[in-house]
């Protein structure tokens, strides 16, 4: 197997969903954590993609964080089964799914620029409130799994896309996000259950069992 290094800030966000289904896949691989300042002046100029995460491949620096998901449940599997379908239209399926989960992401993403902390948290809080925009997307993620018979988004096994859905909604729902209610998510209730089933695969619960800090909402 290749020698696999991660690169981001000391938070989830977008490189969680790769380092989870490496995780889960069995690959060792180094997470480094970089502060902001780290990475404005030592390594920003030295690498070609110039925002993070990155992942390193045999020492190959690539970028985008749906591109190192997918390429970490391509090389993974659980139980036998692919984290990323062979087959094409499943693969569809996952990848629609994702682009959901991406869309609802770019509603919450604005907040983040907000230096406001009064503005920030009147910001979320009108996102997950009736009507708000982010309330559309997540009805939407919970008809889809509540269409599901297995429990999983896409399949009767993990993909990554239960992967992408469970590494964003636990922050939201954790209470760690300042403006997000804790309850904001209950209503969702097909949402809620998918959480749960997720944080409580075996090799899920594993990885998870002894974090600290931020990575602790993940814990089962």
């Amino acid at each position: 197997m290749p020698a696999l290094k991660l690169v981001y800030f000391p938070m989830p966000g977008r490189v969680e969903p790769t380092r989870l289904a490496l995780a889960v896949g069995g690959h060792a691989f180094e997470d480094e954590k970089l502060t902001g300042e780290q990475w404005g002046t030592t390594l920003k100029a030295k690498v070609a993609p110039k925002q993070m995460p990155l992942i390193y491949v045999d020492g190959e620096c690539f970028g985008q964080s749906n591109a190192m998901m997918r390429y970490a449940g391509k090389i993974s599997s659980v139980d036998g089964k692919p984290l990323y379908p062979t087959c094409p239209l499943e693969a569809l399926k996952v990848d629609e799914f994702i682009d959901i989960i991406g869309d609802a992401y770019l509603c919450l993403a604005k907040s983040f620029a907000m230096t406001d902390q009064a503005e920030r948290e009147a910001a979320r809080a009108k996102l997950v409130a009736e009507g708000g925009d982010l309330v559309k997307w997540l009805k939407l993620i919970d008809e889809v799994l509540g269409k599901s018979a297995s429990g999983f988004a896409v399949g009767d096994s993990l993909t990554i896309a239960d992967i992408a859905a469970f590494s964003w909604i636990q922050p939201l729902k954790s209470g760690w996000l300042d403006g997000m209610p804790k309850d904001c998510l209950d209503r969702f209730t097909n949402i809620c259950a998918h959480a749960v089933k997720i944080a409580n695969i075996p090799q899920v619960k594993e990885y998870y069992k002894d974090a600290e800090g931020v990575q602790a909402v993940y814990r089962a």
